[in-house]
């Protein structure tokens, strides 16, 4: 696995709503069901837009001085952009809505299974930041098209962890695991802007970083 990809990986996957889609699912009727269709839309949609980002990196190519350097901007960009994102998440934000008493609007939706599948695709569709660098790390690995639909493919296991560790337990321990999940979202909603602050500015960090190196090489 090429150099970093795992670890932008695992920063591209903090990401609190989908956690809080799976709890939805955890209350009601067919969970199983429910939460396998969310899982295998997500790991799809994730792996099928990095397989277009990899087409695109590997057909733009990085030989020439002048490719290298559009490749090194575009490592660059991407962590100006995080940067960005961390900054407006470290502003202080209004005291939150109470929650909802009951069920809420979302687990009410997601009785349905064709908006679960929906639901998966419509939280992964838009890659990240992250994830572009993460992919571009795999392109510029220059490894065998087999080879890197395998680093692509575990990219997005690890990717997705939060929708996949919380989707084996709820099947598994349904009830146990749901009041558990609740409670970690609890603390997702307390802590959870500071984490995205810290891996927002550390993956930005080092994005950057490689962009600057290869521009100086």
């Amino acid at each position: 696995m090429p150099s970093g990809v795992l670890s932008l990986a695992l920063a591209a996957s903090i990401y609190p709503p989908a956690l809080a889609a799976v709890i939805a699912l955890g209350r009601g009727v067919d969970v199983r069901l429910r939460v396998l269709l969310l899982v295998l839309a997500g790991l799809l949609t994730v792996f099928l837009t990095g397989a277009l980002m990899l087409v695109l990196f590997n057909e733009l190519g990085a030989t020439s001085k002048q490719q290298r350097t559009a490749s090194a901007g575009l490592y660059i960009a991407a962590g100006v952009v995080l940067a960005l994102v961390a900054l407006r998440l470290n502003r202080p934000v209004p005291n939150a809505p109470k929650p909802e008493r009951g069920p809420s609007k979302t687990a009410r939706y997601l009785e349905s299974r064709r908006l679960v599948l929906v639901l998966g695709i419509v939280l992964y569709v838009v890659p990240s930041p992250i994830y572009v660098g993460a992919v571009k790390s795999i392109a510029d690995a220059k490894a065998s098209t087999a080879q890197e639909l395998r680093y692509l493919a575990l990219t997005a296991v690890v990717m997705l962890w939060m929708i996949e560790v919380p989707g084996v337990l709820l099947v598994a321990f349904p009830a146990r695991t749901t009041d558990a999940l609740a409670n970690i979202n609890g603390w997702f909603a307390r802590h959870g802007r500071r984490v995205a602050v810290i891996a927002a500015a550390g993956a930005a960090a080092y994005l950057i970083a490689i962009g600057v190196l290869e521009v100086l090489n």
